[in-house]
């Protein structure tokens, strides 16, 4: 069954509202009419069944909860923060929708001396940013998710590395490293701290570069931040595909997928 979004705020009680391009889909696209049963999240963690009551001339769905529903999300053993080099449009709409996919708790794009695109104006960063969210929203939806990971404003690479520590694990992906597969240089590291982490999930920050990669000084930066640096064997990924794989090891080795 197809889920659908519904704000925290459109829940009253046991009664919920759609509206919007939701409500659209519920009506126009797959026809449900009242009686039907309609499964919610509302992007915090929380997923519901619903009974459709009510569809209004102007397209609204109004309705009651029939029941909670169990999250998947809840049970996750580690929050893995994807701090990916900002990408040109598709590939960057690509890293989000799998990194969604893959149970990413967030997205933060970072700005390198080789992030061939910087986002400048504040108003074009607003756009991209509507853009972004309705990627992971579309993404989401597809899998069943019922938290959306934010996606943060751009920021410095210096800036995003030096906020994460002390605030969990972080890990580097290096092309430096090529040869090195992930397995070999990762597996330990990963275990060690789940082994370490308590009754918490693991907070995992992953920085993957951009295209033209990390330079040398970004990556004694991040050594000197408590990095942990690792490879991804001895073929070159694009940058959205290292992120996806990268992510994927890291849920697999600490049991999210």
């Amino acid at each position: 069954m197809p889920q659908f979004f519904v704000a925290a705020a459109d829940i009253h009680k046991k009664s919920f509202r759609l509206t919007g391009p939701e409500a659209f889909h519920v009506v126009k696209v797959l026809r449900f009419c009242r009686g039907q049963s309609i499964e919610l999240f509302d992007g915090k963690g929380g997923r519901f069944e619903g009974v459709i009551e009510d569809i209004g001339s102007d397209g609204v769905v109004t309705g009651r909860i029939s029941a909670t529903l169990k999250a998947d999300d809840a049970r996750a053993p580690a929050r893995v923060h994807l701090h990916l080099g900002l990408l040109k449009s598709s590939h960057w709409d690509y890293a989000l929708e799998k990194g969604t996919e893959l149970g990413a708790a967030s997205f933060t794009p970072i700005l390198t001396p080789r992030t061939v695109v910087l986002l400048h104006e504040v108003e074009r960063a607003r756009a991209k940013q509507d853009r972004w969210a309705r990627v992971v929203m579309a993404a989401a939806k597809q899998c069943g998710r019922a938290e959306l990971p934010p996606v943060h404003e751009p920021r410095p690479f210096r800036d995003a590395m030096r906020a994460c520590k002390d605030r969990g694990l972080i890990l580097l992906a290096w092309e430096g490293m090529a040869g090195s597969t992930a397995g070999e240089s990762l597996r330990a590291v990963l275990r060690a701290a789940d082994a370490g982490r308590g009754a918490q999930a693991l907070e995992v920050h992953l920085f993957v570069g951009p295209e033209g990669g990390f330079t040398e000084e970004e990556v004694e930066l991040a050594e000197t931040e408590g990095a942990e640096l690792f490879g991804l064997g001895p073929r070159v990924l694009r940058a959205e595909t290292a992120a996806a794989a990268a992510t994927a090891i890291v849920q697999y080795e600490l049991g999210g997928l």
